[in-house]
């Protein structure tokens, strides 16, 4: 099988004053550069995700030679970046993932991979029982019909083409934690005091 990895870094952080999320510096390299380097450990191919040509040119020094796409449809938040990211993937799985999250478990990734097997989709369920689909596995080509049914019927939720997959596996926290004690892999930025908190933790913290 083999394995895309597709990172969405096209948000317009909103919530963090306009400041890009993936350019975030945090335990000296950015989210960005963190996030693709778990990845490229565990995938065949990265592919990322930016929103327009502008933010291309703003992350050009962190891209090189990686595989970039950006959204065909403004405006429509993660799915018009899997759209566009799934289009252009060449495996048969695709891990994707949002570019705010820190902590990424290299083996927690790979573990998915193995387990998917034949299903549509293996999505993770928090310790909260929330659904984690920008932390998840697709089966490329069901997934990227089922964003394009979505999107044609001016839906714009992620949950929306996921709950039209058939075959989907679901993959519980006390599975996780195995492998992830304390599922940090979760643990996402979306303000300003999010980041603070992250810069402030001690070292054993994480």
């Amino acid at each position: 099988m083999k394995r895309s990895s597709l990172l969405l870094a096209g948000g317009l952080g909103t919530r963090l004053n306009g400041r890009e999320k993936a350019l975030m510096v945090c335990q000296d390299s950015t989210l960005l550069e963190h996030t693709l380097a778990v990845l490229e450990d565990v995938s065949d191919e990265v592919i990322i995700s930016l929103r327009d040509n502008e933010q291309v040119q703003q992350f050009s020094e962190y891209l090189g030679s990686r595989k970039v796409v950006t959204d065909q449809i403004r405006n429509a938040g993660p799915l018009a970046g899997m759209l566009s990211g799934f289009e252009e993937a060449c495996g048969d799985y695709v891990f994707t993932v949002a570019c705010d999250m820190p902590f990424l478990n290299g083996r927690l990734i790979d573990m998915m991979f193995d387990t998917v097997g034949e299903h549509d989709a293996l999505i993770p369920i928090s310790e909260y029982g929330k659904k984690e689909p920008l932390h998840s596995v697709y089966r490329r080509d069901k997934m990227l019909a089922a964003i394009e049914t979505a999107m044609d019927g001016g839906h714009r939720s992620i949950l929306a083409p996921v709950s039209s997959l058939e075959n989907v596996l679901y993959l519980d926290a006390d599975s996780m934690k195995k492998i992830d004690k304390d599922l940090k892999s979760f643990v996402n930025i979306n303000t300003p005091s999010d980041m603070v908190k992250l810069d402030n933790r001690k070292p054993e913290d994480v």
